[in-house]
């Protein structure tokens, strides 16, 4: 089998030839090795490695029609010679404008890492000012911009899986608020955010819609700021859940699509929903945050879901070859059997990763991941 095919064989619950291996390389590591952070970038780095291509940067968007004046932009507002860079995120509204402030380069080694050091909404009434744009959006809303998907699924060929990444509309809200500021929202203002969210996420489906007019068979959902961020089940099960529905919704009217989550943190809870929903996939089970062992995901729901994960990532920065290759092992122990299974870093690829593990990884799925 191809890579590609491996890695949809295994996704959909079937026994590829071999476990497929995908470590989850982003723009930081492709940025160490290359110097280049483009979805291009990380491909060329799986195919030094030998691994498959999944959950690089590639994504889409859809073309959007406001009122002049209105929307998200962007302007430097301070860069130092060591590489650190400020920048003002501005969001016009119709009643008022909205400022954040984000930090770059603060870490030499690693100058991709960035920090939101102020959320562009910070109180219920930025929340209607914001709400009065979401109206605007949803009205100017127009077709998906599926350029940079095709593109990579032309240039992958069966090297590589061109995964597409989507975001929910719990996530987009986060991203204008905080995590911990948002759930507190969601105590105070319940009301408020149910309409918040009600705007938001048909936005949000439209770029589901548009990975099933792709050529991309597979696409995962970023959920992880909700069940990183501490929700209780009843919580997550009425302020997350219904993205994942929705999208779940629209793709299995579309047989041969597979759509996935990435998840973080204390994800046991609400594995029994994702399966109710009917995901195809779920990573990553992290070995030190989470709370279900990979071998406990494959008992329970190893039958329901392909499961994606669990490689220590720390192992790869701070272990040994040998580390590595015992960590291959132990994921390899605890979920090949039977297929549905693909050997994924618990989360992003550190930028210090030691090239010798990631290999150790690769070479050791080789050897003992066949069936």
């Amino acid at each position: 089998m191809t890579r590609k095919q491996a890695f949809l064989t295994a996704v959909r619950g079937g026994t590829p030839d071999v476990v497929p291996v995908a470590p989850l390389i982003h723009c930081r590591y492709a940025h160490q090795r290359l110097g280049r952070s483009d979805w291009k970038a990380v491909f060329e780095v799986h195919q030094q490695l030998g691994s498959c291509h999944h959950r690089g940067p590639i994504g889409l968007g859809c073309a959007m029609s406001l009122p002049e004046g209105l929307g998200c932009t962007s302007r430097l507002l301070e860069e130092t010679p060591e590489g650190r860079r400020t920048t003002e995120i501005i969001i016009n509204t119709p009643r008022k404008r909205l400022v954040g402030r984000q930090v770059t380069g603060m870490i030499p080694h690693d100058p991709l890492v960035g920090k939101t050091t102020v959320y562009p909404v910070q109180s219920t009434e930025d929340w209607l000012a914001y709400r009065d744009l979401l109206e605007l959006q949803r009205e100017g809303l127009g077709d998906p911009v599926l350029d940079m998907v095709e593109e990579a699924v032309a240039f992958m060929g069966e090297d590589g899986m061109p995964s597409v990444g989507l975001g929910p509309a719990y996530t987009s809200l986060g991203s204008v608020r905080g995590m911990q500021d948002l759930i507190m929202d969601f105590y105070d203002t319940p009301d408020l955010m149910d309409d918040l969210l009600a705007l938001q996420r048909p936005l949000n489906l439209r770029c589901v819609e548009g990975f099933v007019q792709s050529s991309s068979p597979v696409a995962w959902l970023d959920i992880c700021w909700a069940t990183g961020s501490g929700l209780s089940p009843a919580m997550f099960e009425r302020w997350a859940m219904p993205d994942v529905y929705a999208a779940m919704e629209i793709i299995q009217q579309h047989p041969g699509k597979v759509l996935g989550l990435y998840t973080l943190g204390k994800i046991g809870q609400f594995m029994p929903m994702f399966a109710d929903a009917g995901v195809h996939f779920v990573s990553t089970f992290e070995p030190n945050e989470g709370d279900m062992s990979l071998r406990e995901a494959k008992q329970r729901f190893g039958g329901k879901m392909a499961l994606l994960g669990n490689f220590n990532c720390l192992v790869l920065a701070f272990g040994t070859v040998q580390d590595a290759r015992q960590e291959a092992r132990r994921c390899l122990d605890e979920a090949m059997e039977g297929g549905g299974y693909v050997m994924v870093t618990a989360d992003e690829v550190p930028a210090d990763a030691q090239w010798d593990n990631l290999r150790a990884m690769v070479d050791t799925v080789q050897e003992y991941g066949r069936y």
